[in-house]
């Protein structure tokens, strides 16, 4: 099974070790339901840190990028639950990314996840997109232990749309950042798998004097809408 759509939300989070318990069974029993009940959102997944700067990551699939900064979501943003309100003042660490879903070759669920964060060279576009889209991910999938990968960039409009939903400053400057999301049966070799054929070929598309940066996890909960 594919993504469900051309749209993907990646939040990161984290919360004091105090809070932690709380906020967990906030994301599961209500953030997660809320979020995926919001039109055009799909399918929404969880997962923990097993080597990562933020603790927890999720994902949220929606039709299109569009659905990720639309006035249903900015609505939902602006009122929040009295549940919501408790927690997410105690966020101790955050990051938003709402991308774009440039190359699908995800299939099912893994149990792990590797995710390679980078900023792109733009004059090299056309190349990463050339290499993806001749096998390369397909090939990765077919590797031990791989079950399923996919290629997204930050939608740089959608960011500041939501950023303005919540009354927050842009970056003009902003640069596009991308991701590579490798699922697979175990995260040590899920990582070491997928960075032994990527690394390399990535160190050649990105912009000077940045570095690619890879994440590990492992899958929590995850739901989806019915219809």
């Amino acid at each position: 099974m594919k993504l469900y759509g051309k749209g993907l939300l990646m939040t990161f989070t984290e919360v004091s070790s105090e809070l932690d318990a709380d906020f967990n069974e906030w994301y599961n029993r209500e953030h997660l339901m809320e979020r995926i009940n919001i039109a055009g959102f799909r399918r929404a997944r969880r997962y923990e840190a097993v080597e990562a700067e933020i603790k927890y990551l999720s994902t949220y699939e929606a039709l299109d990028s569009d659905n990720i900064a639309s006035p249903d979501y900015a609505k939902v943003l602006k009122t929040p639950s009295e549940w919501s309100k408790s927690i997410m003042p105690q966020f101790t660490k955050w990051h938003r990314m709402p991308c774009r879903v440039e190359a699908d070759y995800t299939c099912g669920m893994g149990a792990a996840l590797a995710l390679f964060r980078f900023y792109l060279d733009p004059t090299k576009k056309q190349k990463l997109l050339e290499w993806i889209n001749k096998g390369a991910l397909h090939e990765l999938n077919e590797l031990p232990g791989i079950v399923g990968s996919c290629l997204v960039s930050v939608d740089v409009e959608a960011d500041k749309r939501l950023a303005n939903a919540l009354g927050q400053t842009v970056d003009p400057n902003q640069k596009t950042e991308w991701a590579i999301l490798v699922e697979g049966s175990n995260s040590n070799v899920t990582t070491k798998t997928s960075s032994e054929y990527l690394s390399e070929k990535l160190k050649s598309l990105i912009l000077s004097k940045t570095e690619i940066i890879i994440e590990k996890y492992k899958f929590l909960y995850g739901d989806q809408r019915i219809s």
